[in-house]
């Protein structure tokens, strides 16, 4: 059908050209019933002519229509005019980024701020289960006033032929491939290439070669012909990036250019997260770098976010608290394996308990688009479990219903409301899904019971109320030796016992493997063991590529576990790959952003690789909670070990030392050696000496010995620590502690023990410039 001025298409006036591509003819026209300019894609007539691909043409597209986001072009309408299929968007005006990239490559600011914007676009049409499969800068449009759209999202589908995707189909052209527009030359990931499925993953290749593209002026991938462009695609690394860059900037390309899908981000929220997590000092340019909300990594999009909020107790019976809050945790835990569902963690929730908040102040406080709100009475062998779904935006009920049951019927009860819940959120469940929501062993509901109440006093981490866990633990064991969890638990409580010296180091990390092999024996598919056995490995034994298996399996079974992306984290710092460590406690953050502990520990291992955002994290764990003491055990080491800052480190010492932490004696030794209050060391070491033998951590006497300068004393206490597995010694190698030793013979040889002599030490970057670093 040829147009032209004065045209119409259904109820649209065509008033003149806009462009043409692979995906047909624009035309500005305009809305007669609305009395509004849109732009009118007229699509080939391959299309018309086949009434399968004129049904998939109306699906697809109404599919794509159906997207609503700040970053993907609107689609208004779409029709058919005498066999001619069109497509009716809003009108934009400026220019695409090709015509942008034309002028020379972007700022590094620019280039991220873009990128940001794609990734939201993307994951808001990955989340309706649509993928682009032609992304590149023709199909981004830049508008006067600084917004992006993407463009044709969705169609890329629409023009599949019969039979699915081939190579031959995409690989004819060097710019645009034929009729069938399956992608484009310099684009297409190698699944594409290939013929293969695609998925999400594949735009996030896309996304890499757009943001090369816009970092350098040049696409990824070279080639004079397309066989020469496939083959460097499927076998060869891009040239590198500037080295000016950033680095994280350039693992992030990098990470999206991994010729396996399983290598890229999984997700949008991974790509989001690693673009916000770059330092704005370190980029140019004056395109905005928008914050999100809470990102699931794990999903395949930024999907909307549910909270599950610690349910209240109605039974007028405080020792009813525990089976509230483990209720609340199974049915979060089980939702939690449900694809497309982002389910924030139990730090950014719990957070609430107690507190009467309105739901749209916690769902903007913690980035959650829906919450789980429930309540509890029990009396006797009766329960009565409410449960209400609202919608955090404006305080809509969505859902609500009220189970009375015995107790026996806990298991069942909690798998149901869980069902009930994914099916609100999404209108099927895959059968696979629907399996991982029951458990695999059912366990004696009285063990049950127990492994609640001790799981409830393990959340408290005193020495108390874990010393009772674990004896709620091998309660619960001895009546079901079968039940996995308050084995993994049990082995939990001896690894914090072993690792804040409460019982002695090499006995309580001893007790914890055993328990954690024959928990993974029984069943292998529980994240927390293998994460357990890790944490082992890694910090205890110094095994490191075995705890970094662990580690993995851990990720893959849970990828939303924050703690165990830090203890990852360490593991990579403590062997010198230090960019890597500091992506997983990127993610850490973006997982649990209002959990002082993970905002400490992941702010010291990001602190490796650049300091001073390291603190901007840590500095926040404080402001939520000021006597957290692992917080403060945090920033004590970032200020101290990283900066040589005594003085600033004095007031978070005191506070560690407070909360219980020994090891931090030593440290405030050294805190007052260095900043001239020596004063106050004999008060310290009366407190050293009241810890009883065998409880008494190496880390102590080795930072009496560094406040002396005593190499002696100082290798001497540190070989003694590496050889009771105490955790602090793992990083040895990347120190700042060590400097003073690392030529002495004795330690060399310690180094070679550990398997660490290739490691180099560890110096900060991007200190703030109001806190120096200094000598140690």
């Amino acid at each position: 059908m040829t147009l032209s001025q004065g045209d119409r298409l259904g109820r649209y006036e065509v008033l003149g050209p806009i462009g043409a591509g692979g995906m047909g003819e624009v035309w500005r026209a305009r809305d007669t019933e609305l009395d509004r300019q849109v732009a009118v894609k007229v699509l080939p007539a391959e299309i018309a002519d086949s009434p399968e691909r004129r049904r998939r043409f109306e699906r697809e597209a109404r599919a794509t229509a159906a997207l609503n986001h700040p970053n993907l072009l609107t689609v208004h309408d779409v029709g058919m005019d005498h066999d001619q299929p069109y497509l009716v968007t809003e009108l934009l005006e400026g220019e695409t980024l090709r015509q942008v990239l034309r002028r020379g490559p972007c700022s590094p600011a620019s280039a991220v701020g873009w990128s940001l914007r794609i990734a939201r676009g993307l994951g808001a049409a990955h989340a309706k289960g649509i993928v682009h499969r032609d992304l590149k800068p023709d199909n981004v449009f830049i508008t006067i006033d600084e917004q992006l759209r993407i463009l044709d999202f969705g169609l890329a589908k629409i023009f599949q032929p019969e039979g699915g995707d081939t190579a031959e189909d995409e690989t004819i052209s060097d710019d645009t491939a034929s009729g069938a527009v399956l992608g484009t030359m310099g684009y297409m990931a190698p699944e594409q290439l290939r013929g293969d499925p695609v998925d999400n993953r594949t735009d996030y290749f896309a996304l890499g070669c757009v943001l090369y593209e816009m970092l350098s002026g040049r696409r990824p991938f070279a080639g004079g012909s397309s066989a020469e462009h496939v083959s460097a695609v499927l076998r060869d690394d891009p040239a590198p990036l500037d080295e000016r860059l950033p680095v994280s900037l350039r693992m992030a390309v990098g990470r999206c250019l991994e010729k396996r899908p399983a290598a890229r981000y999984q997700g949008a929220g991974e790509v989001v997260a690693a673009l916000e997590a770059l330092d704005p000092s370190s980029l140019s340019g004056d395109v905005d770098r928008q914050p999100t909300s809470a990102v699931r990594i794990s999903g395949g999009g930024l999907e909307p976010a549910i909270a599950v909020m610690p349910f209240a107790n109605l039974s007028g019976d405080t020792d009813q608290e525990y089976l509230c809050d483990g209720i609340a945790e199974e049915i979060l835990g089980a939702i939690g394996k449900v694809r497309g569902l982002q389910v924030l963690a139990r730090s950014s929730s719990f957070a609430f308990k107690g507190k009467d908040c309105d739901p749209r102040e916690v769902g903007r406080t913690i980035g959650a688009d829906h919450l789980l709100e429930g309540s509890v009475h029990r009396l006797g062998d009766r329960i009565r479990i409410s449960a209400r779904l609202v919608q955090a935006t404006n305080g809509t009920q969505l859902w609500s219903d009220r189970y009375d049951r015995t107790i026996s019927d806990i298991f069942e009860l909690q798998d149901e409301i869980s069902v009930e819940v994914a099916n609100q959120l999404r209108t099927t469940l895959l059968p696979d899904e629907l399996s991982n929501l029951k458990r695999r062993h059912v366990p004696d509901r009285e063990a049950y019971d127990l492994f609640l109440r001790g799981r409830y006093l393990w959340y408290r981490r005193r020495e108390g109320d874990m010393m009772q866990a674990m004896e709620l633990y091998q309660q619960a064991l001895a009546r079901d030796p079968a039940f996995v969890h308050p084995r993994v638990g049990l082995a939990e409580v001896f690894n914090v016992l072993g690792a804040y010296h409460y019982m002695p180091p090499r006995a309580a990390y001893d007790r914890a493997q055993a328990l954690l092999e024959d928990a993974i024996t029984l069943d292998d598919t529980v994240a927390s063991a293998h994460a357990g056995l890790g944490f082992i490995l890694n910090y205890h034994r110094y095994q490191w590529q075995e705890a970094e298996q662990f580690y993995q399996r851990a990720i893959e079974l849970d990828p939303d576990a924050a703690a165990v992306r830090c203890w990852y984290a360490g593991l990579l710092n403590e062997i010198g790959r230090h960019g890597e460590a500091a992506e997983q406690a990127r993610l850490a953050i973006n997982l649990e952003p209002m959990s002082p502990m993970i905002l400490g520990l992941a702010g010291y291992n990001i602190g490796f690789d650049d300091v001073d955002e390291g603190l901007r994290h840590q500095r926040r764990a404080i402001e939520i909670d000021p006597n957290h003491p692992v917080a403060n055990q945090y920033i004590v080491a970032t200020l101290q070990e990283r900066l040589g800052a005594h003085e600033e480190a004095m007031p978070f010492v005191e506070r560690a030392a407070a909360g219980g932490l020994k090891l931090m004696l030593g440290v405030l030794v050294l805190c007052l050696a260095r900043t001239g209050r020596s004063d106050r060391i004999p008060e310290v070491e009366a407190r050293i000496q009241a810890i009883p033998d065998g409880l008494r951590p190496q880390w102590i006497p080795a930072m009496r010995a560094l406040a002396d300068y005593d190499r002696d004393r100082y290798l001497e206490a540190v070989e003694q620590g590496v050889e009771s597995g105490e955790m602090t010694f793992a990083q040895l190698a990347v120190w700042r502690f060590s400097d003073f030793v690392r030529d002495d013979p004795r330690f060399q040889a310690l180094l070679r023990r550990m398997d660490l002599e290739h490691v180099p030490p560890c110096k900060p970057k991007n200190p703030p410039s109001t806190i120096p670093v200094r000598p140690l």
